[in-house]
C-alpha cells in the first residue's frame, strides 16, 4: 500500500506530477489530543498524453498530434507506468508494522484504471504529536522518480500546548516546484510548456481539521461546522511568502 501511495504522488516521469493531482489530508483532534489522520491522492495522468505527444511532434519540428500520435503516446505512458499495486495486503501489513507506537492503521485503499491512480489510508493516535514520526519510502521501484513531496506526510505538522489553548500549524508546500523548473528548461516551444504550465494549475492540496475544541482564531479558507478547510492550488502557494508557507495551516483552540 505504502509503495502504491509514494508511486501516485511521484508518476511515471519527472513531469507526470502535472497531471490532475489532488492531494488531501485530515486531522480529526480529541480534547486528549488523540485523533484520527487521513491522506488521499488522485493522480488522472491522462491529459499528459496530449502534452507528451505535442512535446514529441515539436522535437521533431513541430505540428498538431494526430490521433496514431496521441495512442502512441497513451499505449508507451501505459507500458512505462507498469502497475503500482503490488501485493496490497502484505504492503498494509508492512506499513502498519512500522508505525509508531500508539498509532494504527485504520482503513488503506488503492485504486488503479489506465493512467489515473488513487489512494488513501487513515490512522488512529493516541497523542498527535506521534504523527511526525511517519515516513514513507524514499522509493517505489523503478517507476518512480524524483522527490516524494510526502515522504513526512505529516512532518510539518507541529501541535503546541500554549497555557489554556492548543496552536496547531503545519506547514505547506508546491508539490510540482521541482517539476516546473525541470519543464521550463526542457527544449520545447512555447506553445508545448504553455500546456504544460496550464496542466500544473490544476495540482490542488486540501487540509482539513475537526475538534470538538473552541476555535479561538483561525487563517482556514472556509469553516463547515467542526471543520475547517484550507484549499490550496499551485498559484496560491506560489504567491505565498516563505514564512506563510511554514505556518500555512494555523488554528488556535481553547482546551
Amino acid at each position: 500500500m505504502h509503495r502504491f501511495v509514494t508511486s501516485a504522488v511521484l508518476g511515471i516521469s519527472a513531469i507526470a506530477m502535472s497531471g490532475c493531482l489532488a492531494i488531501e489530508q485530515t486531522l480529526t483532534l480529541e480534547r486528549d489530543m488523540s485523533g484520527k489522520a487521513g491522506l488521499s491522492l488522485d493522480l488522472d495522468m491522462e491529459p499528459l498524453v496530449l502534452i507528451m505527444a505535442t512535446m514529441k511532434k515539436s522535437m521533431e519540428g513541430g505540428g498538431v498530434p494526430t490521433e496514431a500520435d496521441l495512442a502512441a503516446a497513451r499505449k508507451e505512458m501505459l507500458t512505462s507506468q507498469k502497475s503500482n499495486m503490488g501485493d496490497f495486503e502484505n504492503d498494509k501489513k508492512e506499513f502498519q508494522s512500522k508505525l509508531p507506537s500508539g498509532v494504527t492503521l485504520l482503513d488503506a485503499t488503492a485504486k488503479e484504471d489506465g493512467l489515473k491512480m488513487s489512494a488513501g489510508f487513515l490512522l488512529g493516535f493516541d497523542q498527535v504529536s506521534k504523527l511526525k514520526q511517519i515516513e514513507m519510502p524514499k522509493s517505489a521501484g523503478p517507476a518512480a522518480a524524483g522527490t516524494n513531496p510526502m515522504e513526512t506526510p505529516f512532518g510539518g505538522l507541529n501541535v503546541v500546548a500554549e497555557g489554556q489553548t492548543v496552536l496547531v500549524t503545519s506547514a505547506v508546500q508546491n508539490p510540482v516546484a521541482d517539476q516546473q523548473e525541470k519543464v521550463s528548461q526542457m527544449p520545447v516551444d512555447k506553445s508545448a510548456l504553455a500546456m504544460v504550465e496550464q496542466l500544473f494549475k490544476g495540482v490542488r492540496m486540501a487540509f482539513k481539521i475537526t475538534s470538538p475544541l473552541e476555535v479561538m482564531e483561525h487563517n482556514a479558507h472556509r469553516r463547515e461546522g467542526t471543520t475547517l478547510i484550507w484549499d490550496y492550488n499551485v498559484t496560491s502557494l506560489q504567491k505565498m511568502t516563505p514564512d506563510q508557507l511554514k505556518q500555512g495551516v494555523r488554528v488556535r483552540f481553547r482546551k
